[in-house]
């Protein structure tokens, strides 16, 4: 027969404080596992916070980039385009007096917004301190990196230089520019922007499926892989009939361009 052992009164003092050591960190386990949990929700939480925000922002962005009739508004902008382009010699994709030193050439997207930032803000000077002046010529190659209404819009304004008023119907385009790919480069909207450049709407619309469209738009894309050309926009200057050069500043200004033409007259003899 066999003999149980009673626990003697140590053992049982030190099974109870294992007892209670095992409790303690369970509930520890416990505790922290909670903490971890808070901590996510709250990381989560700030998370839904900024892209809300982002949000907000980008649509606050949108809606003040967006206007005119490229927004299912009036068409904006006539007058400015008037004055700045009014009275300068144009034909087909070139404005300013065809025989001058200097020629600056443009790679523009119809929907670039920054394409836009640059006709609105930069352009300006750029034609009133050298092309009025017959100092320089520019010239306007269309490029359809960015979509569907891209290469709508470029084959319409293409066209409309056909009747010398690419340079009009792109500056006013621009002033109206709605979101990219959005669709709203429609005919309802070309026509818009066509008949306030004074360009023949119906005309234009048409001949964008044109043989001569396709290669003026195919001799843009030639071009722009010649010089490198990887966004919009763009701007080359040279010597009439020579080398082009960018400044390589990335977004183009008035002064960057302006460098680059006093270089070319200077080297050409004359300012």
């Amino acid at each position: 027969m066999s003999q149980q052992n009673t626990p003697t009164k140590r053992e049982r003092r030190d099974a109870a404080r294992a007892q209670r050591l095992e409790h303690e960190q369970a509930a520890a386990g416990v505790a922290a596992r909670r903490k971890r949990l808070t901590q996510l929700g709250a990381l989560l939480a700030a998370a839904v916070v900024i892209v809300i925000v982002a949000i907000a922002v980008s649509s606050g962005g949108s809606s003040k980039k967006s206007s005119g009739a490229g927004a299912g508004g009036a068409l904006q902008g006539v007058a400015a385009t008037k004055s700045l382009i009014g009275g300068i010699p144009q034909q087909g994709i070139t404005l300013g007096n065809a025989n001058a030193p200097v020629t600056i050439v443009e790679f523009a997207d119809p929907q670039c917004p920054f394409c836009k930032e640059y006709t609105l803000n930069e352009m300006p000077a750029v034609v009133q301190k050298y092309v009025r002046t017959g100092k320089a010529k520019m010239e306007l190659r269309l490029l359809t990196f960015i979509g569907p209404d891209s290469v709508t819009a470029a084959g319409v304004l293409s066209a409309a230089g056909q009747q010398n008023k690419l340079w009009n119907s792109a500056d006013l385009l621009y002033r109206n520019q709605g979101e990219e790919n959005s669709g709203y480069v429609t005919d309802a909207f070309l026509t818009k922007v066509l008949t306030g450049a004074g360009a023949d709407a119906a005309k234009a619309i048409a001949g964008a499926g044109s043989s001569a469209v396709s290669q003026e738009i195919a001799a843009a894309k030639t071009l722009s892989d010649r010089y490198g050309v990887t966004g919009t926009p763009t701007i080359l200057v040279g010597p009439t009939g020579g080398q082009l050069k960018t400044d390589g500043e990335g977004q183009p200004t008035a002064a960057g361009v302006g460098k680059l033409v006093d270089a070319a007259l200077a080297a050409k003899g004359g300012r």
